[in-house]
């Protein structure tokens, strides 16, 4: 007989800490919002859940990465838009001031418009975002051009920006290079200088080779315009996807990890009512200096 109420007693204390265990799993869940915390609660989903969130913190650093080049993309893809625009207004002033016809009023009218566009095409090439230009190559942290039309970026700083996701490197930098010098290293600056010169002496001759200067710089830039533009969609495209997959595992994450916090109430509210009753039925099974230790 005392070895039948000994055995029910245990029975009925494991049952009682088995409720005690539940009601505190249940109470972490409230507290934390999530079905699992540690490992040994659900080891399987633990990891994937892990998994999932790194690759989640992966993929809001590869967004950030693009978000910050699509900056630069769009603003080369204005000031390319606008440079390219300037070099047809160029071409037509060259084209006038070919003609032998004109006054020294119009050809001075010419090249005080073209000194404007030297000095404008200038402040193109120095835009900056955040501090940085954008035209600066491997040199971003100083002016690009001088006010003396002078370019400080040396040859060995021609490095265009590249932004690294997962296994992949992708090109998406224009510098002054591209779209400011010529590919024998004549800068538009100079070419402007010297076409306004021609163009106020009446060098038909002058006024062509510059022509042809402007010409094969319009076509770089041009070149480079259309590399921004495949860049830009290839960004938006990248982009597109990462929401969809931020999307999509943060819903499955969710789904796994997070408690359904009505269900949890449920749950406590049962269990504290199974625990008053299993205590309450202990209090006739166990000795009454065992129920006092409990």
């Amino acid at each position: 007989m005392r070895i039948t109420e000994n055995l029910l007693s245990k029975q009925t204390l494991q049952d009682i800490n088995d409720i005690l265990r539940r009601y505190t799993e249940l109470n972490s869940q409230l507290t934390s919002g999530k079905k699992y915390r540690y490992p040994s609660d659900n080891a399987a989903v633990v990891s994937k859940v892990s998994n999932l969130d790194s690759r989640l913190r992966e993929i809001e650093r590869y967004t950030s990465n693009i978000q910050t080049a699509k900056n630069y993309v769009n603003m080369y893809d204005t000031s390319i838009q606008e440079i390219s625009s300037i070099f047809y207004r160029i071409k037509e002033l060259a084209v006038s001031g070919a003609h032998g016809t004109l006054s020294v009023e119009d050809r001075n009218a010419i090249t005080e418009e073209l000194d404007k566009i030297n000095t404008h095409l200038v402040s193109i090439a120095n835009t900056e975002i955040g501090g940085n230009y954008i035209f600066g190559g491997a040199q971003n942290n100083k002016k690009v051009v001088t006010d003396d039309f002078e370019i400080t970026v040396p040859p060995s700083a021609n490095v265009r920006n590249k932004i690294s996701l997962a296994d992949q490197e992708i090109e998406y930098g224009v510098t002054v290079y591209d779209v400011f010098v010529t590919d024998s290293g004549a800068s538009v600056f100079g070419i402007i200088n010297r076409l306004s010169k021609a163009i106020g002496s009446g060098d038909n001759d002058s006024i062509q080779k510059e022509l042809g200067n402007i010409d094969e710089i319009q076509t770089k830039s041009l070149n480079s315009l259309a590399k921004v533009g495949s860049v830009e969609r290839m960004f938006e495209m990248t982009l597109k996807r990462m929401g969809d997959f931020d999307s999509f595992t943060t819903e499955f994450l969710s789904k796994e990890s997070d408690a359904d916090l009505a269900e949890v109430i449920m749950q406590l509210s049962m269990q504290q009512t199974i625990l008053q009753a299993a205590l309450k039925a202990a209090s006739s099974i166990i000795p009454p200096t065992l129920v006092d230790f409990i």
